[in-house]
């Protein structure tokens, strides 16, 4: 199999699977955002699922990837019920302390938010807890590659969450069917996850040897999942502080509506690993690494190009008049997880000559350029800045780990990447101050692309014309 075909082929079967289920939220959302017509309320939700996105890394210490690799270092039926008998022991303990901790917060009266919502922290604490036991006990499923059980799930589980909070959203309980729909959902994909993986699971299988095995590779994973809960939740935390639970609801809105990059980032992460790892040995990896990382870059700032004159129109289309506001931050959320595709393409390449904390120091150096973007823009411009201190720090990320590498020769640039991404920016900026219209802007841009592109383009365009006339005849 030629590595071009590999490549497509991982990215395109995870990428179907990850369509499937964001499709539901996202032809969910303008229906919700018509019945709930409170910004705060989502901004309530959004504090309470990025409190989630914290706990649950922090339940699962890295077991759940410690537990893929070690599942596969050996074919005994036997030994790898140990591995996950010995995961899920570890997320049962953390789990529990998880839960304790919330019900000790709900009896005290804690609420991050004003005005009560003290019950949501404990909501919090059983979904944190369930999620973690989740994500080990659905492990066997994707590690057998069963993935028509795993596309069937992970649809019944949006299913289910939209269904409860709609009926109650309907019934003037906008909050409580949020958070209801998110903890019932998962409680229910989880028991049924359970029944399928029952065999992998025994309490004799519990093994003391792997629980210090799967908690020594684990835990020092832990400080990349809090890097990347900083660029995704602490500018809420932020706008909740600078300007009220209402921004921060038009804020999760946009964000919600701009994840339709998310799908594409899903899809190359599920199939990247294997990609890279499997040509690491090739003579040429670096020259590889260097253009899929130039292909990815110029295809991301397209997409974008192809959006960015009908935001507007999305938003009009897709929400209540009362969220149309979210669309300034569309430009710089969508372009945001694409970016982070582009820092683990180059940052694979501190994996291959084990200097992997290289690629968590850089990451990091942009969380911390996040945060301190968000103190300063999100009180001069809103939301917006809040958007823009996300993106900034990726590609801050990035940048540095460019540098880093080509330091080390593990890759190469090319000058003429910087013209699409200087007409990125240029559309971006124009998008707001409107000097020539959107649409020719972006459709200039693009052809300009095609002819600094235009040598790539023709060796693409002989390739198809050869498959062509090769199935013809």
């Amino acid at each position: 199999m030629s590595r071009a075909r590999l490549f497509i082929e991982n990215f395109l079967i995870y990428g179907v699977g990850n369509v499937l289920t964001k499709i539901v939220p996202f032809l969910m959302l303008p229906v919700l955002t018509r019945i709930i017509t409170d910004p705060a309320v989502f901004g309530i939700f959004d504090i309470y699922i990025i409190i989630i996105r914290f706990g649950v890394p922090m339940a699962i210490l890295g077991s759940y990837d410690a537990m893929f690799r070690l599942y596969f270092d050996g074919k005994d039926q036997s030994f790898r019920r140990q591995i996950c008998s010995s995961s899920l022991a570890i997320v049962g303990i953390t789990g529990s302390l998880v839960l304790i901790a919330a019900l000790s917060l709900w009896l005290y009266g804690y609420s991050p938010w004003q005005g009560g919502y003290r019950w949501i922290i404990l909501c919090a604490g059983v979904v944190i807890a369930s999620q973690a036991v989740q994500n080990v006990i659905a492990a066997p499923t994707r590690m057998e590659n069963k993935r028509r059980t795993i596309i069937i799930l992970s649809l019944l589980g949006p299913i289910l969450y939209y269904g409860i909070a709609m009926g109650l959203a309907l019934r003037d309980y906008p909050l409580q069917g949020l958070v209801a729909g998110n903890l019932l959902s998962g409680i229910v994909v989880l028991i049924l996850y359970g029944w399928l993986n029952r065999s992998y699971f025994t309490l004799e299988g519990v093994n003391r040897g792997h629980i210090k095995e799967i908690l020594k590779i684990g835990i020092p994973l832990t400080p990349t999942f809090i890097v990347y809960w900083i660029f995704t939740s602490c500018d809420r935390f932020m706008i909740g502080h600078y300007l009220g639970m209402d921004s921060v609801g038009l804020y999760g809105v946009g964000a919600r509506l701009s994840a339709i990059s998310q799908g594409i980032y899903m899809a190359f992460a599920g199939g990247w690993q294997y990609f890279a790892f499997s040509t690491m040995k090739d003579s040429d990896h670096t020259e590889l690494m260097s253009r899929v990382f130039e292909v990815l870059g110029v295809l991301s700032i397209i997409s974008l190009l192809v959006l960015l004159p009908f935001v507007d129109w999305i938003f009009s289309f897709m929400v209540a008049e009362g969220y149309r506001g979210a669309s300034v931050v569309f430009p710089y959320l969508y372009i945001s997880p694409l970016i982070l595709m582009l820092f683990q393409t180059i940052g694979n390449q501190f994996l291959v000559v084990k200097k992997s904390y290289l690629s968590m120091c850089t990451l990091a150096l942009g969380a911390v350029v996040n945060v301190l973007l968000n103190w300063y823009l999100i009180p001069k411009i809103g939301i917006e800045g809040a958007a823009i201190a996300t993106a900034l720090g990726y590609v801050v990320s990035v940048i540095v780990a460019f540098i880093m590498l080509k330091r080390l020769s593990l890759i190469q640039g090319n000058l003429r990447f910087l013209v699409p991404v200087m007409l990125c920016l240029l559309s971006i900026v124009n998008g707001k101050s409107v000097w020539i219209s959107p649409v020719l802007f972006s459709s200039g841009s693009m052809l300009l692309i095609g002819i600094v592109y235009r040598e790539q383009l023709r060796m693409i365009w002989a390739r198809f014309g050869l498959s062509r006339k090769g199935e013809q005849n």
